[in-house]
């Protein structure tokens, strides 16, 4: 197997944090400027073990809210001839092959820049990292897909235009990974890695242009506040003193309630109810992981006063 993202992953063993946002909003605590270190992320280090430049939290654009992840060309590096530079990130645990849907949004500014790589991986021996869902937009505005562990590539037949947002989705399962753009499905091939994906990484070669990235969800989990704050988890006040309360919607139940610090341990657990008691955490951020009476979750990131 190639250790191809070996680069820019090695982080990965020491990152098992509790579930966190990723929309890049400032809300959650993201900030402009470099994402290294934001939230568990990292990025491509350069000869001197240093992280390269420009894969930034930027408000330029953003496919909803008004923050994106953009991965750009950093001068003062050489081209690649394989996708290596840019940001990744380790979840905070892994996610089942047999029953998996990873999506988000991508803008790309420019053809005949860089090829840019967006997808999920897995691990599965020591330092060693298996591709599992991976959309390559080839800089001719070609489409392919990853198809082996050796980062062989196949043609999804699905030519890409640049300045405009798409909807990526992969849908996994034990047997297959199937890739839609924009709700329509575009591409099936078999499940070669059968692998648990453990975490996501956003690449370039570095040629030239920009990508921009946004939104991510997971099961159809909405990992965002600013996407919370539209309905679909209500957590208020936030920040919160003592008393958080939860407000599902639809009518959902509250089941069960997971608080996390930023290092992955849990410090609280509450069943049944609809608001939280906090007042013995310490002042910091922590993640609030929900589930309803019908097994579906919820993440939000609180900060305690």
């Amino acid at each position: 197997m190639k250790n191809k993202y070996l680069l820019i992953l090695s982080f990965v063993s020491s990152f098992a944090l509790a579930q966190q946002t990723i929309s890049f909003e400032s809300s959650e605590a993201y900030s402009l400027g470099t994402v290294y270190q934001q939230n568990g992320w990292e990025v491509t280090l350069n000869s001197d073990d240093l992280p390269i430049n420009n894969q930034v939290i930027t408000t330029e654009k953003a496919s909803s809210g008004t923050q994106s992840l953009k991965i750009s060309v950093d001068e003062n590096e050489n081209f690649g001839w394989f996708p290596i530079y840019g940001a990744a990130k380790a979840f905070d645990r892994s996610y089942n092959f047999v029953n998996t849907t990873v999506e988000f949004d991508v803008f790309i500014t420019e053809l005949d820049g860089s090829t840019f790589e967006f997808g999920t991986f897995g691990i599965v021996d020591t330092d060693e990292f298996m591709p599992v869902s991976i959309y390559s937009f080839n800089y001719t505005g070609n489409l392919e897909v990853v198809n082996s562990e050796d980062y062989d590539y196949e043609n999804a037949n699905f030519t890409w235009e640049a300045n405009r947002w798409y909807k990526l989705k992969s849908v996994i399962s034990d047997t297959d990974i199937k890739f839609y753009i924009d709700g329509a499905l575009i591409h099936t091939m078999p499940n070669f890695s059968q692998t648990d994906i453990t975490g996501i990484n956003f690449v370039h070669d570095n040629f030239g242009g920009s990508a921009y990235i946004d939104n991510l969800k997971i099961n159809d989990e909405v990992l965002a506040v600013n996407d919370v704050t539209k309905g679909n988890i209500k957590l208020y006040p936030n920040p919160v003193k003592d008393i958080l309360k939860l407000n599902l919607p639809n009518g959902e139940k509250v089941l069960n309630i997971e608080v996390y610090n930023t290092v992955g341990q849990k410090v609280s657990e509450f069943k049944n109810v609809d608001k939280i008691n906090l007042n013995h955490l310490k002042s910091g951020v922590y993640i609030i992981n929900l589930k309803n009476s019908t097994s579906k979750t919820y993440s939000s990131k609180i900060i305690k006063q």
